[in-house]
C-alpha cells in the first residue's frame, strides 16, 4: 500500500513542472518566470494564488526582504526558456482576464524555481515541489492552501492550515530515490483541456480599455461615459469620418438616440489580426495609435465622460438655448481664463453644457475658418477635431484652456494633435489651426471674403 501511494502522489507532481527531473547542468541556462502580483501580506498572496490555480495554473510564492518596505510576498507563474516564452504566456493570461499585468523575472535567482530544496516538516525530509501550490485536505470545511517552497531570504514564503492527516514522509526524496517510469496512461487520468472554448475579451474591446485606461473606462455595471451627436447628425457623422480618415469612415455610425459606436468587427479586419488571438489586442492598439482621428474618437467615444457634440445655428445648454455664431466648448469646471471673476468660482448655467453631460461642443455649420498663416481655408472636419480635442484635454488631463506655466494648455495640446494628425496623412493636405485665423459667421460674409481674395490675388 505504501508504494502504491507513493507511485500515485509522484505521478500526480510530476507534470506540473517538469523541470524538476533536470539535470543540475540543465539548470544553468537561462530560466524566466512572470511575476503576477506582489502583496505585503501573504494571505493576500495566497488568495490570488488560488485564483490562479481555479484557471488551471501552477503558481509559487516568494517572499522578499525589500529594503525600506519590509517583507513582499510575490506570486510567481511558469518557467520558461526564453523571456520571449515568458511574455507571450504573460499576454495569453491578460487576453484571458486572469491576470491584468505581468512582469518577466529572469527565474536563477529565485531558489524555489530553479532547484529543489530540503526542508523539515514534522521531523521527515521531504522534497517539496518547485514553489507549486497544493491544495491539501480541508480545514473548517475549507481547503486548506500550502506552498512547498522557500524563498531567498530562507523564510517559508507562505503556510495557511494544513491537513496533518496526510503522511508527508511518504513523499519520495528525488535527491535519493530515481523517478518513477511512467506510462502514458498515467498522463490520461485527467481530461485534456480545449483552451479554444475557455472566455476571452474581445481583442477590439481590450484595444480600446488599453486605450482608455481599463479602471477608468467603466463607472460601476453599466459603461456611462461616450459621445453622442445632436443637431444636423449628417453633417456631424460626415466631419467625423473624416477625423478617422476615408478609409475608417465605416467603422463608426450612430445609434438611434445619437450615441457614436464602432463597429468592431471591421476595426478588427483593418488592424490585421494576427494568426494567435493573443496579437490581435496589440495589433489593433497599433491600428488605433497610428491614427490620431481614430484615437481621439476611441478615447472619447470609451471614456468614462459624456460629451455631445451639436452641430446647429442654436444648442442647448444647462440654462437654455444659445445662439452659435462660429462654435463654444463648454464643461462644468472653472476655467481661469474665461471664469476667473465668476462668485464663489461657480460657472453660469449657460456656460455649462446641458443636463447628463459633461462637455458640450457646438459648430454652426454655415461657419468657416480662414487660417491667415497660410492663407488657406481650414476643413470643417478639422475644427471639430480641434475643439474634441480641446475638449478631451480639459476633462481627461484637466488643464486650463490656455498654458499654466510650463503646463501646456487645452490649446496648446490639442494643436500638437493637429500636427501629428497632418504628418500621418501627407496627402490629405489638412490646414491645421495654429497662427491667426479669420471667423465667417455667415454665408454672405464667406462671399464677400471669397470676392476680396480673388480680387487682390488678380491685381497681383
Amino acid at each position: 500500500m505504501r508504494s502504491k501511494l507513493t507511485f500515485f502522489l509522484t505521478a500526480l507532481l510530476i507534470p506540473a513542472h517538469p523541470l524538476s527531473a533536470m539535470s543540475q547542468s540543465d539548470l544553468i541556462a537561462p530560466i524566466f518566470t512572470l511575476q503576477v502580483a506582489s502583496y505585503p501580506d501573504t494571505m493576500q498572496a495566497a488568495s490570488f494564488a488560488a485564483g490562479l490555480v481555479a484557471a488551471g495554473e501552477r503558481p509559487s510564492l516568494d517572499t522578499v526582504e525589500i529594503e525600506g518596505r519590509g517583507e513582499w510576498t510575490r506570486v510567481l507563474v511558469g518557467l520558461f526558456d526564453s523571456s520571449d516564452a515568458a511574455r507571450r504566456h504573460g499576454l495569453t493570461l491578460v487576453a484571458r482576464g486572469v491576470i491584468k499585468e505581468f512582469l518577466v523575472r529572469k527565474a536563477g535567482s529565485i531558489q524555489t524555481l530553479t532547484r529543489p530544496r530540503r526542508v523539515s516538516v514534522n521531523g521527515a525530509q521531504v522534497a517539496p515541489q518547485l514553489g507549486r501550490l497544493v491544495l491539501i485536505g480541508t480545514t473548517a470545511g475549507r481547503p486548506a492552501l500550502r506552498s512547498d517552497s522557500e524563498s531567498v531570504t530562507g523564510k517559508r514564503s507562505a503556510m495557511m492550515p494544513i491537513d496533518h492527516r496526510l503522511e508527508t514522509s511518504r513523499l519520495p526524496d528525488p535527491v535519493r530515490e530515481p523517478l518513477p517510469v511512467l506510462s502514458a496512461a498515467v498522463f490520461r487520468m485527467g481530461p485534456r483541456i480545449d483552451t479554444t472554448v475557455i472566455p476571452r475579451p474581445d481583442p477590439v474591446t481590450l484595444a480600446f480599455r488599453l486605450v482608455t485606461g481599463e479602471a477608468r473606462n467603466t463607472t460601476g455595471p453599466a459603461h456611462r461615459g461616450g459621445l453622442w451627436i445632436g443637431g444636423d447628425r449628417d453633417e456631424a457623422l460626415a466631419r467625423l469620418r473624416w477625423i478617422v480618415g476615408a478609409e475608417n469612415g465605416g467603422l463608426i455610425s450612430v445609434e438611434p438616440d445619437g450615441r457614436v459606436r464602432f463597429d468592431m468587427e471591421m476595426l478588427a479586419r483593418s488592424a490585421g489580426p494576427g494568426e494567435t488571438r493573443v496579437q490581435d489586442p496589440l495589433r489593433a492598439l497599433e491600428y488605433i495609435s497610428h491614427n490620431e482621428g481614430l484615437l481621439l474618437l476611441v478615447q472619447i467615444a470609451q471614456g468614462r465622460y459624456r460629451y455631445l457634440l451639436h452641430i446647429g445655428r442654436q444648442a442647448p445648454t444647462y440654462g437654455k438655448c444659445v445662439d452659435i455664431a462660429g462654435s463654444i466648448n463648454l464643461d462644468n469646471n472653472v476655467d481661469s481664463r474665461i471664469n476667473p471673476y465668476r462668485k464663489n468660482g461657480k460657472k453660469l448655467d449657460l456656460e455649462r453644457p446641458p443636463q447628463g453631460f459633461d462637455s458640450l461642443i457646438a459648430l454652426n455649420p454655415v461657419a468657416r475658418w480662414f487660417n491667415l498663416s497660410t492663407s488657406s481655408w481650414v476643413q470643417p472636419g478639422e475644427i471639430v477635431f480641434h475643439e474634441l480635442a480641446e475638449a478631451y484635454a480639459k476633462l481627461e488631463v484637466g488643464v486650463d484652456y490656455l498654458d499654466q506655466g510650463a503646463r501646456s494648455g487645452a490649446h496648446t495640446l490639442a494643436l500638437e494633435r493637429e500636427q501629428r494628425l497632418k504628418l500621418q496623412r501627407p496627402g490629405a493636405d489638412i490646414v491645421v489651426t495654429s497662427g491667426s485665423n479669420r471667423l465667417l459667421r455667415t454665408e454672405e460674409e464667406i462671399r464677400l471674403f471669397t470676392a476680396e481674395a480673388s480680387a487682390g490675388a488678380s491685381q497681383r
